[in-house]
């Protein structure tokens, strides 16, 4: 299917129309100096960027794990690391807008009538943007030995490129955990720069895992019903389905774990966040809405065994979360720079400019290679209803030999 157009001519005009809005909306912030501009630049530079890397993250576990079931639905998370080169190259974009969103990088920093050395130095400019250039090139670099191997296999079927998968994906889930720490640091909570928490960092993770695979999921569902996914059955939706289920849980665990955290220790530094978003007109409804949409909703939605397997009801729910993650991330980003919680028409023309370009690299991606993944040595067990009644699943010499 390599080469295949998944995209109708009316899809094409239509991306090419939400592009220009995109770019009609950057262009009348920068004509006006709206204030906005580059808080809605960041917010959806670092959400689109945050699906591509819960996508690598997808394909890295399951590589690490042996795991053959997502065997079938791989492509879309390798097609969905399309996006990941341009989304650096705006990521890194944010540059001309650090003025205007990060304070840091233009204050000096003291206590007690001494300078604080370390975090002056931190929050310089050219370290700044060197780190941000030098994490997206390990995160671009490694995807694209993952999927290099990925078509590769396909070409010659040898068990040599899954074990290099594996590697690759065990060592990009390392570097990964490292630099998306820091990067969470430097991008969202140096925002606020007297602000600090010790639990951000897995915080802004859960929001990646659970917006990738909902948006896996999404795509998932979508090609499904255009026929394109003839593969994809109830086994595939329901283990979808408990990652978005399960994730969403750990999203909320881990968002009442710092808010505890900041209410015991009620210190000013840490409080401040909270008052922010809690105390500010406007605020306080998305600040609990936020809830709703990455926890409660999808967790009421995706309890019942049964829903798991629909695919309109899996994908509604999947819906709400991204919907959530993107207002989570609203809610962290503009409060910090005292910005209304009302949204503009620059704030929407730059979302749908960004979901433009995600989805024209994600069908670009698709066209790479084969819908369905060519002598993968997992793929029969993937194709099963269930997986288990495979025949020598555990004694194959073939798994003896990818396990090593």
């Amino acid at each position: 299917m390599g080469g295949k157009n998944f995209i109708s001519k009316r899809g094409q005009i239509a991306l090419f129309m939400m592009l220009g809005i995109g770019v009609i909306g950057f262009a009348l912030g920068l004509q006006f100096d709206d204030a906005r501009l580059w808080a809605s630049f960041l917010l959806n530079a670092f959400f689109f960027l945050t699906l591509t890397l819960g996508a690598v993250v997808f394909v890295s576990i399951n590589r690490v794990a042996n795991s053959g079931w997502d065997t079938a639905i791989r492509r879309v998370s390798e097609a969905m690391m399309s996006y990941l080169p341009p989304g650096s190259l705006l990521m890194l974009c944010v540059f001309f807008g650090r003025s205007k969103l990060y304070e840091g990088l233009h204050s000096f920093f003291g206590y007690g009538g001494k300078p604080m050395v370390f975090k002056n130095a931190w929050l310089s400019s050219p370290f700044f943007f060197g780190r941000m250039a030098l994490f997206l090139a390990a995160w671009i670099l490694l995807a694209s030995f993952i999927r290099r191997e990925s078509g590769r296999q396909d070409q010659n079927g040898s068990l040599v490129h899954t074990v290099k998968i594996k590697r690759y994906s065990a060592i990009f889930l390392v570097v990964f955990g490292l630099t998306f720490t820091f990067a969470s640091f430097d991008w969202l909570m140096s925002i606020e720069p007297l602000f600090y928490s010790t639990i951000y960092a897995f915080y802004v993770i859960a929001g990646v895992l659970l917006s990738g695979f909902a948006s896996i999921t999404v795509l998932v569902v979508l090609l499904r019903r255009r026929g394109l996914l003839p593969q994809v059955n109830e086994h595939h939706l329901l283990n979808l389905g408990k990652l978005v289920f399960g994730f969403s849980t750990f999203w909320a665990y881990i968002w009442l774990c710092q808010y505890l955290l900041v209410y015991y220790a009620n210190l000013p530094e840490e409080t401040i966040y909270y008052i922010r978003r809690m105390q500010t007109p406007g605020w306080k409804a998305l600040f609990f809405a936020n809830i709703l949409l990455n926890w409660l909703i999808p967790f009421a939605l995706l309890l019942p065994r049964s829903v798991k397997k629909n695919g309109s009801w899996l994908m509604t729910a999947c819906v709400i979360v991204l919907i959530g993650h993107w207002v989570d991330l609203y809610v962290m980003i503009f409060p910090a720079l005292e910005h209304s919680a009302l949204l503009g028409f620059i704030d929407i023309a730059i979302t749908v400019g960004f979901a433009s370009l995600f989805i024209h690299s994600f069908f670009s991606g698709l066209r790479r290679t084969a819908l369905v993944p060519q002598n993968d040595p997992y793929l029969e067990e993937s194709l099963w209803e269930d997986p288990r009644q495979v025949p020598g699943r555990h004694s194959h010499s073939m798994f003896k030999f990818v396990g090593r």
